[in-house]
């Protein structure tokens, strides 16, 4: 078996537990909030440096 094929069986049993879709729910979105959270922190920060740059 290959190393794909091992993760995929992997991945399948874990699934299968109970609240484990429940679980990679939360964690899929407590993921894409930190990325939300990085991306506006650092539009933020350039905002800044814009700013800064254009003082006299």
């Amino acid at each position: 078996m290959d190393d794909r094929a091992e993760w995929d069986d992997l991945r399948e049993r874990r699934m299968a537990e109970p609240g484990a879709a429940e679980a990679y729910e939360a964690a899929r979105i407590a993921f894409e909030l930190g990325q939300t959270a990085r991306e506006l922190r650092a539009r933020a920060r350039r905002m800044v440096l814009r700013r800064r740059a254009a003082r006299p």
